[in-house]
């Protein structure tokens, strides 16, 4: 149980800095496309391609749990557009909201993304750039070792191409706000039926079968969310120099706005 909530405490101190982080990186990087373009339909354009491989398995997780848990589905798009508030939609999947498709499908479809982006970026950050090795050698405290296998990372084959796909895959990959219409109805069934289980006294034997795959779920989770803080802030240092360089050159200062805000 200690380690489900140090797991737990991990994973709720990462997520609002994963989403600060995103928050920052989609408006910013916007705002470079628009530096560069000069024209806010190109800017959409290029913002749009730049994450596109996250794009692309955000909206295939949608479609693909549709179809997996019975959903029909009517259309998938990857094209963005940008609403009258300003809000930027990247892609979307359409599927038959039947009454009988209720809370807990839609909300997986919705989450569907999530699971499916962090699974990637840990498949590329253990596969590809050896993460195990680089936490192995983070408690030896041996600086220069450390050090050299950072730098080896430069040396993968293809290093720059894998480092930009964990980018655009860790910065797609959070379910928006139409994809968590259904959370609170699904949230409130977890907690009835957790509160029938602990009535018929069943609770101890339901939460010990689940400690486990509940810690993993969560460790995962939290060192997905982890990752993409740290190579966040790498790309955050990079499009807040290039923003710079770009508003030097054009003279021009970009002001950025909520969605909707005048």
């Amino acid at each position: 149980m200690e380690r489900l909530l140090t797991t737990l405490l991990w994973f709720l101190l990462s997520l609002p800095l994963v989403l600060l982080t995103q928050r920052w990186i989609h408006r910013h990087l916007h705002g470079v496309a628009l530096l560069l373009t000069g024209k806010p339909g190109w800017a959409l354009l290029l913002y749009s391609l730049i994450l596109f491989p996250g794009v692309l398995l955000h909206e295939l997780s949608h479609w693909l749990a549709a179809k997996l848990l019975g959903v029909r589905t009517a259309g998938i798009s990857l094209l963005p557009k940008m609403g009258k508030d300003g809000a930027v939609q990247l892609g979307y999947v359409e599927y038959y909201k039947t009454p009988d498709v209720g809370s807990v499908r839609e909300s997986l479809i919705g989450g569907a993304p999530l699971l499916t982006g962090a699974a990637a970026i840990l498949i590329i950050a253990y596969n590809i750039f050896d993460l195990p090795s680089l936490v192995y050698l983070w408690p030896s405290l041996d600086l220069t070792d450390f050090l050299l296998s950072l730098q080896s990372l430069f040396y993968i084959n293809d290093f720059l191409l894998w480092l930009y796909l964990f980018f655009a895959i860790s910065n797609a990959m959070m379910p928006s706000a139409s994809d968590r219409r259904a959370w609170p109805t699904f949230f409130l069934i977890l907690a009835a039926v957790f509160l029938l289980i602990y009535l018929l006294g069943l609770a101890e034997f339901i939460f010990t079968g689940l400690l486990l795959p509940a810690t993993a779920f969560f460790s995962y989770l939290a060192l997905a969310f982890s990752l993409t803080i740290l190579v966040n802030l790498v790309f955050i240092l990079f499009i807040g120099g290039v923003e710079w360089l770009l508003g030097q050159l054009f003279g021009a200062e970009l002001i950025y706005r909520r969605p909707g805000q005048k």
